[in-house]
């Protein structure tokens, strides 16, 4: 019999393929490298869209945007200048606009986008995964308080950005905001934040779904602190479809 004969008779088998996923798995675990900020892990590319905190533009994500860049990935702006919330518009009407961001970005990079919102935005981008969740792969929020059953006399400061108005906002939809969207979510809080209550930021965990804690930073300072890079980073940086939680000793980032 021919070589090639011998080896088109050939199958890897079960045991061989056992021994190759630890190696798929080291090859595709996020590589990290230190920088000024700390730990940084490095992208390939993956694109991310950075909403701003409620009441700025595009220079309170500056920073975070060019380490990213710096980092390998592609950090776009969220294009509407200073976030003061949906207005007269309404929420709906609003989320249908901020969907044209989305698509933009899948459109360019040809693979799903991680949106990141911060403060008031990140409802935005937890709302906006479950209206265009094909081209989203994940959710990162920032102090944001979609918790709402944690508020329920609406005291909430950023909330009351979509909370106003002649008629408030429904039940129904204050309690789908809370639902979580059908993509892995992270949701960084502090309870120092200052503006809002740390427990509107937590969520129920599950396989895909996590809550840290950032000690000691105000709300303002969330998207600025090193360990908020390499948090992002870190879930920027895995491989598609391998979602896994940040590194449960870490969950409380000092």
């Amino acid at each position: 019999m021919s070589q090639g004969g011998l080896l088109s008779g050939f199958s890897p088998g079960p045991a061989l393929d056992h021994l190759r996923q630890p190696l798929r798995q080291l090859f595709d675990a996020p590589r990290a490298r230190r920088a000024s900020q700390g730990r940084v892990y490095e992208g390939k590319g993956q694109p991310v869209i950075v909403f701003p905190r409620q009441g700025t533009g595009p220079e309170s994500t500056a920073p975070l945007r060019h380490a990213l860049e710096q980092a390998g990935f592609k950090a776009h702006d969220w294009g509407h200048g200073v976030d003061q919330g949906p207005r007269a518009m309404g929420l709906s009407r609003w989320l249908r606009r901020l969907e044209e961001c989305v698509i933009d970005a899948f459109e360019v990079s040809q693979q799903p986008v991680t949106l990141l919102g911060w403060g008031l935005s990140g409802i935005y981008a937890r709302e906006l995964a479950k209206r265009a969740n094909p081209l989203v792969r994940q959710v990162i929020t920032l102090g944001t308080p979609f918790n709402t059953a944690a508020d329920p006399q609406r005291r909430c400061a950023v909330f009351a950005l979509l909370d106003s108005g002649p008629e408030r906002m429904p039940l129904a939809v204050r309690h789908r905001l809370r639902q979580r969207p059908p993509v892995p979510c992270t949701s960084v809080y502090s309870k120092d934040d200052g503006v809002v209550n740390w427990e509107q930021c937590v969520q129920k965990e599950t396989p895909e779904t996590q809550n840290i804690e950032l000690a000691g930073v105000r709300h303002e300072d969330l998207a600025a602190h090193p360990r908020t890079l390499e948090l992002v980073s870190h879930r920027l940086a895995q491989s598609e479809g391998q979602w896994k939680p940040f590194p449960r000793a870490a969950r409380r980032l000092a």
